[in-house]
């Protein structure tokens, strides 16, 4: 039995329960991680950034926008096309890290985020 695609309007309700659940998300694990258990900033962005492409229909437009430029993308493998996904994030991710903490954080606000890194590993190590 064939599913009935998705009017434009369920569509929408759809894209704002997304956004609305990762708001509350990101709001808990910040309220939770950073100001509770003072977890560094970069964790917690690593930590939001999987949240995003978890939560948001973030595969579905890649695995859209694949199809588009290699259209033998479509008869992949589940396996192939996950481990292409992974590959994919892992890219954005370090970019993103690389970006945000090394560049913005580092060397433009002069927060010593390695430093902060370091000392959380060490001080839960020590427990």
């Amino acid at each position: 039995m064939a599913r009935k695609p998705k009017t434009r309007k369920q569509k929408s309700k759809a894209q704002i329960y997304q956004i609305a659940k990762f708001v509350i998300l990101s709001g808990i694990i910040i309220y939770f991680l950073h100001f509770k258990t003072h977890v560094p900033l970069s964790l917690i962005l690593i930590l939001e950034l999987l949240l995003f492409i978890k939560v948001l229909p973030v595969t579905e437009f890649v695995d859209e926008k694949l199809v588009k430029y290699y259209p033998k993308y479509k008869k992949f493998n589940i396996w192939k096309k996950r481990l292409i996904l992974f590959i994919f994030f892992i890219l954005i991710l370090v970019i993103l890290k690389y970006i945000i903490v090394n560049i913005i954080m580092i060397k433009i606000l002069n927060i010593p985020i390695e430093e902060q890194i370091y000392d959380f590993i060490n001080e839960y190590q020590r427990r």
